[in-house]
């Protein structure tokens, strides 16, 4: 990693300790230098130019490849706090950004889901699994709770719930129904008794990273002949609530989404109005249909 590199990183470690950027962005750009085999100082816009190309052949996502453009002009505005003569930002957002339509979350599959379960008879990743698929955490939270964040034990009138350190280092609270709190318990059972606070360890007894929780959850798939990541499970908890016809509003709040436009995107999902409607008038086609078929004949 280029000294560069390794300061920035810092930097972000020190600005957003509990964000995912200090581990993605260090490594997006090393990535890009690798690539490029260029002096930082030498990047050209047409550099940029040509290593959205490349990412494109590779068929990289579109959020892939607008990350790492985000990592590269994060970076070099780094450099112009921290240096006196910055190179100039070979970023140029108008240029560089591409352009991503309304995409709809992608949730699984009841029967999906219930394969994946079928396969897991680990207490701790019934649980972390459990806690994304109905209460919707994304996988740095689940990694990042620690035993302070419980509170299963409310008072008379209030849910069990779960205090967490969310996207952008914003907190919420996440409420537990039946199933996961029984899932948390049980884990909470076996769990060691050591000194690190995280709710889930790994072999080690230390906190388990978000990619040894991917890696559980990519072994657990290739079990079951399926395949699900991490985020797909927080999705299918939007599509449960919205099934459920749980207000937008509600739906913003439990699943930690700052603009509620967001949360308006799972309403495509499932959309109970919409489904009628739409049974209601194809029903109202097919009789139609019928009856000119039926003069037609006579």
């Amino acid at each position: 990693m280029l000294p560069e590199i390794e300061a920035f990183q810092k930097w972000l470690r020190r600005k957003a300790p509990n964000a995912s950027t200090q581990i993605h962005y260090p490594n997006d750009l090393d990535l890009f230098f690798a690539w490029l085999n260029k002096p930082i100082e030498d990047v050209k816009v047409q550099d940029i130019d040509r290593y959205i190309e490349t990412c494109q052949q590779n068929r990289q996502a579109i959020a892939t490849i607008n990350r790492r453009l985000a990592a590269l002009r994060a970076f070099y505005q780094f450099l112009e706090i921290e240096q006196e003569t910055p190179p100039k930002n070979p970023v140029l957002p108008r240029r560089h950004f591409i352009r991503q339509g309304l995409r709809l979350p992608r949730d699984v599959q009841d029967g999906v889901v219930a394969k994946l379960f079928s396969v897991i008879s680990s207490t701790r990743d019934r649980a972390m699994f459990i806690l994304m698929l109905r209460c919707g955490l994304r996988v740095g939270e689940v990694r990042n709770l620690s035993l302070s964040d419980l509170y299963l034990d409310p008072s008379p009138g209030s849910l069990p719930r779960l205090w967490l350190n969310g996207k952008g280092s914003k907190e919420r609270v996440a409420y537990l129904s039946h199933q996961p709190l029984a899932a948390l318990r049980a884990w909470l059972a076996e769990r060691p008794k050591v000194q690190c606070q995280a709710v889930f360890l790994n072999r080690f007894e230390e906190r388990i990273s978000v990619t040894g929780i991917q890696d559980r959850l990519a072994g657990y798939c290739l079990q079951a002949g399926i395949w699900i990541t991490c985020h797909q499970l927080r999705h299918t908890f939007g599509r449960h609530l919205t099934e459920a016809r749980v207000p937008v509003t509600s739906i913003q709040r439990l699943l930690g989404h700052a603009h509620l436009r967001t949360s308006e995107i799972y309403l495509h999902l499932s959309d109970k109005t919409v489904q009628t409607d739409y049974d209601a008038a194809m029903q109202a086609v097919c009789r139609t249909l019928e009856g000119i078929e039926e003069g037609g004949a006579a």
